[in-house]
């Protein structure tokens, strides 16, 4: 009895294979839209998980009114010694040069001439995997972390420098002077769920021994990423309201300090580490998170999309199954009982969506690549899960949608069908015209938040961040100890004809940026978080970054190598009147406190992303601590400019690669998860429409049907054409005017 309900739901459905097609493909590409972005989200919350028991791993951060990410580095052993909850500690940096930007070292296999320039390299403690759950290939990775001369390298590093060799034992040779470290743990790549990824790791063993003495290490740096595995059942928030109490006996600060970092709620704080990738947005992130208002975006978007499908199926479903009514009405004058006809318009219902499931997969594969491309990252489908989600889904959206034939329908009189009287129901046409509202009123929410994007994105784009950003190369410095003849290099890059000015710094806008306190010689208890750069002294004149009081450095004067330049943020901050070029100013650095005059104020310009406000900045003049070269280039011959001054850098650099990226793309990466969402939500909010706009097509096609013989009789009564043409799409065109003012 069941398979004659479903061979006779096919053969229906084929019959109408128009309407059948709209509703199929409709609820398919629901289906797809919303699976695609399902799976997007369960990565995006799966961020840390796969580490053993990361309800315990929490990472310590610093909150103030700027709050940051790093701690000082004996915090993490320390949380150990003195608290038994806390079961393992570790302190994590990457290997910074200059202003917090990674350090580029040069590897090689000895055996073999081939250089690699590699960034992702960690300096952790021996503790690093008693913290956290990187599964290890190959060799001892305690042991390899408490030796100066050892280094552990992924998977794909070890087959990246020694093929299919074992890699433990082997030699690395690092930068110029080839100095030898030696492979002795092997870990398996870090997973893509990860806020933190890394290609090397060495030790902090040996860290220190190249610089036994550095404040670095100390408990005044606040320099380092500090991560705790807590014992099972521990609360972290009772341990962390120890936290200030316990620094006491470490932090030289006064109990005024103390007393004012408690009434502001200031402090250091537990971060669960699933928290970070989507809810942390502190300064000195190891890596950039992602959003979890973008991830609430996208999952609106795609259920959104589901819901007007699924709207749609219950629309035309329901529409024609009034258009059987005569057929309902014959059925049960020859008998048929009314469970016979709710099970027949059931089968038809769930048929339909059961189909709609497998064009379902086919479009999932199709569009798979291209939503992997727009994520930046491939997905994991798992099509049995898949399976039972779509099949349960079907089911459900297929029994709702057919649940107004199957019981009302079947229900009613064999004398109204057959009169007619069912086809008129007022209650219906107002429902199915409900459905039509409240899918149009759907796509255009969708549509205007995509429009309000690719604004914001146009307006992100196009923003003056008062400084030069057309055709300026940026060129990673990558010795750390910056060109030892930059002058020379400068004026050979100055004298090619397609260059038009070099300059050079430790941070480019855009990137992460150093930051300590400085404070005016008058005012020294007084002090404010300013951000740092070294530059050269064509820093400004290259960048086209304007001066509003005082003046630049200037070559000379060789005592401008002790005084600063800031920004009109640090100077309003420092002063109320923000006139304080001319007074002595104390910056606090790491090693010591710095002493010079204020020489110049610039105006402010964004030199982090437009999600953050500008904020002070502090300039000093340096030949060692540069990490970019700025070259501002002429388009003209630009492929021959590139050659000219790729051979010019290697004259001077020899060892690393030529790499080179303009500034307006660099800026623009910033806004990557904008134009994803956009993108993405663009995509749901064109197919959202679409598929209101076939809905609305199936149903004008049944109204029109059903108005047949009016219609004509209206034409031989001597209507016109656009008569009928505004009578039939009057009641469509006042629905979707609704749906724009909702």
């Amino acid at each position: 009895m069941i398979r004659n309900y479903f061979v006779i739901a096919l053969r229906n459905l084929l019959k109408n294979l128009l309407h059948t097609s709209i509703n199929v493909w409709g609820l398919a590409f629901g289906m797809a839209s919303v699976f695609l972005i399902t799976v997007y989200i369960n990565g995006e919350l799966s961020y840390d998980k796969f580490h053993q028991h990361p309800e315990n791993l929490y990472r310590i951060v610093w909150v103030n009114e700027n709050p940051q990410t790093r701690t000082p580095h004996p915090m993490a052993q320390a949380l150990v010694s003195d608290f038994p909850e806390v079961e393992a500690a570790v302190s994590l940096s990457p290997l910074f040069a200059a202003g917090l930007t990674k350090e580029t070292h040069s590897f090689r296999d000895p055996n073999k001439k081939e250089r690699y320039d590699e960034q992702n390299i960690l300096s952790v403690d021996t503790t690093f995997f008693d913290v956290f759950d990187f599964p290890i290939v190959e060799g001892n990775a305690k042991a390899a972390l408490k030796q100066a001369g050892a280094i552990l390298i992924s998977e794909s590093m070890a087959h990246k420098y020694f093929g299919d060799q074992s890699a433990i034992g082997k030699f690395i040779a690092v930068d110029s002077a080839d100095y030898l470290v030696q492979v002795l743990a092997v870990f398996k790549d870090i997973p893509e769920n990860s806020h933190f990824h890394f290609d090397f790791l060495v030790s902090y063993v040996r860290e220190k021994s190249l610089d036994p003495d550095a404040s670095f290490y100390s408990w005044k740096d606040f320099g380092h990423y500090n991560y705790l595995r807590l014992k099972p059942g521990t609360d972290a928030k009772v341990l962390e309201g120890k936290l200030m109490d316990w620094t006491r006996k470490y932090l030289n600060w006064s109990s005024e300090t103390y007393s004012s970092m408690a009434e502001q709620h200031f402090g250091f704080q537990l971060q669960p580490i699933t928290d970070i990738h989507l809810h942390s947005k502190l300064r000195w992130e190891l890596e950039p998170n992602g959003n979890a208002e973008y991830v609430f975006i996208l999952g609106a978007a795609a259920f959104f999309t589901l819901l007007i499908a699924c709207v749609n199926f219950m629309n035309l479903t329901t529409a024609k199954s009034a258009e059987r009514a005569k057929e309902i009405g014959v059925r049960k004058t020859m008998g048929a009982f009314r469970y016979q006809l709710a099970f027949q318009f059931l089968a038809e219902s769930v048929s339909t969506a059961l189909i709609a499931v497998v064009l379902s997969i086919i479009i999932i594969e199709l569009s798979l690549p291209l939503f992997a491309y727009l994520l930046g990252h491939p997905l994991q489908i798992h099509y049995v899960q898949y399976i039972f989600f779509a099949l349960g889904g079907a089911f459900l959206i297929g029994l709702i949608s057919g649940v107004y034939p199957a019981l009302y329908l079947s229900g009613v009189s064999p004398h109204s069908v057959l009169k007619g009287k069912l086809i008129q129901s007022a209650g219906g046409v107002r429902f199915r015209k409900t459905l039509i509202v409240v899918q149009f009123s759907i796509s255009m929410i969708l549509i205007s938040s995509a429009i309000i994007i690719y604004n914001q994105l146009s307006f992100l784009r196009d923003k003056n961040l008062g400084f030069d950003k057309e055709n300026i190369l940026i060129i990673p410095i990558k010795n750390d100890e910056g060109f030892k003849r930059f002058d020379a290099l400068k004026n050979g890059l100055v004298a090619l004809r397609g260059v038009r000015s070099v300059s050079a710094a430790s941070n480019i806008p855009g990137h992460q940026f150093n930051q300590h306190s400085i404070s005016l010689n008058g005012t020294p208890s007084y002090r404010i978080d300013a951000s740092e750069s070294f530059v050269d002294y064509d820093f400004f004149k290259a960048m086209n970054v304007e001066t509003k009081e005082g003046r630049n450095f200037l070559r000379e004067n060789p005592g401008d190598r002790e005084n600063f330049i800031l920004n009109e943020t640090a100077a309003r901050q420092l002063k109320s009147d923000g006139k304080i070029v001319g007074e002595q100013l104390i910056w606090r650095n790491d090693q010591h406190d710095m002493r010079g005059t204020i020489i110049g104020i610039v105006k402010d310009f964004h030199f982090q992303s437009l999600h953050e406000p500008i904020r002070p900045i502090l300039f000093k003049l340096t030949k060692s601590a540069f990490n970019y070269l700025l070259v501002k280039v002429s388009v003209e011959d630009f492929s021959n400019s590139i050659k000219e001054i790729e051979k010019v850098y290697k004259e001077f650099e020899p060892t690393y690669g030529f790499e080179f990226e303009f500034l307006d793309d660099d800026l623009n990466r910033q806004y990557n998860a904008e134009q994803k969402t956009g993108i993405l939500l663009s995509i749901y909010s064109g197919l959202a429409l679409l598929i209101a706009c076939f809905g609305l097509f199936g149903m004008s096609m049944m109204l029109y049907y059903q108005k047949a013989k009016e219609l004509s009789i209206r034409k031989i009564l001597g209507a016109s054409f656009a008569n009928l043409i505004k009578m039939l799409l009057t009641d469509f065109t006042i629905l979707i005017l609704i749906s724009v003012a909702i």
